[in-house]
């Protein structure tokens, strides 16, 4: 990658310089793989999720205010404002938790910057290749503002993906919209005096306002900006900037290798309906099932150990109330594990987690938290199993499948797609979508949603 972005005097002023003179001819044929990659993942998540209840809660509260028509409501048949089309789309991204993420900054980029870029590069007529150049641009400044914050961010209580979605969400729009060094530093300050998500709401319905906000709210930023509106010079890194969220605040993690190394390569994707937190844990689950062949009959109990955070994300999850709680849910996900072999979204449904059999060896299941444990790509985890015969039976995992070292394959990202929108929308419609993607420089925004704008 070629450098073209020197060091500032400000944190916001090198993010801003780097988000205006960036361009596709920057990205590497991997880094820009890892863009298709991840558009294809969102795509198949808001398919997924475009028609469960709160998403359709959130169309009923926006549709009587709406505005132009601008952008589609992917999979409802109908467009809406351009920051409308983000929310829903945003909304729908992120609600089966199935959306990819980010180890250093706890956070899940796509499900903002996606619906972002995607939302006003169809209501531009875009270019594919600028939809790419947009989305490296959101995630490489989102990723940047969260490793300058966290851990401190989210130990605090807040939830990374909103905090730092509206930067990366902004920063892409900015680039669409080609605006200049200045604007872009204006655009930056409205999305970061709008940056919140409580992680208090982690595992409810609602989680999804976080992405569904931050993401409209970056795409406003710029489009405000963009009308010469001016905010101050530096959100990032002044006396009341973004430390006041984190408490620290570290401008060499922003500014160093900025325009010469990209982060993009470190994105994971889900391959389990669970928080990313847990994946360790059921790969170990799935594992031992399948080299001892073991049964839940002939499983007396079942002791994990995971990284401290893992467990203060899942405790509160023990008995979850709904499928929303039950993805945050260790004991559901073991469960599942151990019994089915997989953890997929069709098994998080009212019938399956209240059939006698997974209730019973979820209560066998205990968690406990190792301080040894080190979170690098993912949260390690060891699951012990005892069986009725008195074997113990133990598997360590610390990179699940779909971290960086131990990736997934594109075909098995297609295969995610095709099992995710395969209720929804015809193998002809699902193999127009892949193709676009696989030929995004080729195409426009228009044409790569075209297959799903419809029901």
């Amino acid at each position: 990658m070629t450098t073209h972005a020197p060091t500032e005097a400000t944190a916001t002023a090198a993010l801003a310089r780097f988000a205006s003179t960036f361009e596709r001819t920057h990205l590497s044929d991997a880094d820009a793989a890892v863009v298709r990659a991840s558009l294809l993942d969102w795509l198949g998540c808001c398919v997924a999720g475009a028609m469960e209840p709160p998403v359709s809660a959130l169309d009923a509260v926006l549709a009587p205010m709406a505005g132009a028509a601008q952008a589609s409501l992917l999979m409802r048949g109908r467009r809406a404002s351009i920051l409308d089309a983000t929310t829903l789309n945003a909304a729908a991204g992120c609600v089966h938790d199935l959306d990819d993420l980010h180890a250093g900054i706890i956070a899940h980029p796509a499900a903002v910057i996606a619906p972002a870029v995607l939302a006003l590069g169809e209501s531009l007529g875009a270019p594919g290749r600028d939809l790419v150049a947009a989305y490296a641009v959101g995630f490489e400044v989102m990723v940047r503002i969260g490793l300058a914050v966290e851990p401190e961010l989210y130990q605090r209580g807040w939830h990374a993906t909103g905090v730092l979605g509206v930067f990366g969400a902004c920063a892409g729009a900015c680039r669409l919209l080609r605006l200049d060094q200045a604007r872009t530093v204006a655009a930056l300050g409205i999305a970061a005096t709008q940056a919140s998500g409580l992680r208090e709401l982690m595992g409810t319905a609602a989680r999804c306002i976080h992405q569904a906000r931050a993401a409209s709210a970056g795409v406003l930023a710029a489009l405000w900006a963009a009308q010469g509106v001016a905010s101050c010079a530096d959100p990032i890194g002044g006396r009341y900037g973004l430390r006041v969220l984190s408490g620290t605040l570290r401008p060499e993690a922003i500014q160093d290798g900025l325009g010469s190394r990209l982060h993009l390569r470190e994105t994971a994707y889900k391959r389990h309906a669970a928080s990313g937190s847990l994946h360790a844990a059921i790969d170990a689950a799935i594992a031992l099932r399948a080299a001892h062949g073991l049964s839940p009959q002939a499983i007396d109990r079942v002791d994990v150990r995971v990284h401290p955070l893992a467990l203060d994300l899942c405790a509160p999850h023990a008995d979850p109330a709904d499928a929303f709680s039950a993805k945050q849910s260790l004991h559901v996900a073991v469960a599942f594990a151990l019994k089915e072999g997989r953890c997929d979204l069709d098994l998080f449904t009212p019938s399956t987690l209240a059939d006698p059999t997974v209730r019973a060896l979820r209560a066998r299941v205990s968690a406990s938290a190792d301080p040894a444990m080190q979170y690098v790509e993912a949260m390690p985890a060891e699951v012990v199993v005892v069986t009725r015969d008195g074997d113990r039976l133990v598997r360590r995992v610390d990179v699940p499948k779909g971290r960086p070292s131990h990736p997934m394959s594109w075909h098995e990202l297609v295969a995610k797609f095709d099992a995710l929108a395969a209720a929804t929308i015809t193998d002809t419609r699902r193999r127009a979508v892949v193709e676009a993607i696989e030929r995004l420089d080729a195409t426009t925004v228009p044409s790569l949603l075209a297959p799903l704008a419809g029901t």
